[in-house]
């Protein structure tokens, strides 16, 4: 059972993702990031979750800890744009964007 950190300042999207990860099993939420297997987290404009805090959090995590940044590309293309682009650099695992379905985010976190 890999054990995930969520991360996501929107408290609504954050409730069901936790919701529907423990629902579907495979995975346990952890309670803080540094003991996780995966910490998913969302990069917007908000304070505390901007793309720059996202990464300086990144790098305080162990080697063994996956990053997946969840962003929004519609209402935030610029920062969707920056997200590709960290993991074009290697500085994430991988992305995903906030419109995907349930089925395809618990498939790519299962695949880390």
């Amino acid at each position: 059972m890999k054990r995930i950190f969520v991360s996501i300042h929107n408290s609504l999207l954050s409730a069901a993702i936790t919701r529907c990860l423990k629902d579907l099993g495979g995975f346990s939420i952890s309670s803080a990031a540094e003991d996780a297997d995966i910490v998913l987290m969302e990069a917007c404009y908000g304070a505390g979750a901007s793309l720059d805090e996202c990464l300086k959090k990144v790098k305080s995590l162990g080697p063994g800890c996956a990053v997946v940044l969840l962003c929004d590309e519609n209402s935030a293309p610029e920062v969707a744009r920056r997200v590709v682009q960290a993991k074009k650099d290697g500085l994430i695992d991988d992305f995903v964007y906030s419109s995907v379905s349930e089925s395809y985010l618990t498939a790519l976190l299962s695949a880390l």
